[in-house]
């Protein structure tokens, strides 16, 4: 009878181990990368005339910088991307890296001295990487978007 409870005991202990260890190592990288995922989105929304009419501050070419790289930084924190992205429906990883790099050339596009390209020229390229982004991403990037 003691051996049935210590069993039970030790088995329940070894449960809420694994849970613990499963929700601060997966779930919780994953919901930080999904709230990033959320930002990126709130970014294009609120930002989305002056963005698209590539006509951006420091301050917003900055913004778009930071969320290319914490993209990238919160899919690094969650152990072994390919698996458990996969099963929590997460972006792959190519695509948040495709996603990332486009970002970070909409943050390029924003600085009105951007070499070679003028204004009309930049706000295309931006709605370009705006779709590439929602597709990779599957996010809202705009308003006029009907289908992701």
């Amino acid at each position: 009878m003691q051996d049935s409870l210590a069993l039970t005991v030790a088995a329940g202990v070894a449960v809420f181990i694994l849970s613990q260890f499963f929700m601060k190592f997966i779930l919780d990288p994953a919901v930080s990368l999904k709230e990033v995922l959320g930002e990126l989105s709130h970014f294009f929304l609120f930002n989305q005339a002056k963005i698209t009419n590539a006509s951006g501050t420091q301050e917003l070419q900055d913004g778009a910088k930071m969320l290319s790289a914490q993209l990238l930084a919160k899919k690094e924190a969650i152990p072994s991307y390919k698996v458990f992205g996969k099963l929590l429906g997460l972006p792959d990883e190519e695509s948040l890296v495709n996603a990332a790099m486009e970002l970070n050339y909409v943050a390029g596009l924003l600085n009105e001295n951007y070499p070679g390209k003028s204004t009309p020229e930049r706000a295309t390229e931006i709605s370009k990487c705006m779709e590439c982004i929602q597709q990779h991403l599957n996010v809202r990037v705009s308003y006029l978007s009907s289908s992701r």
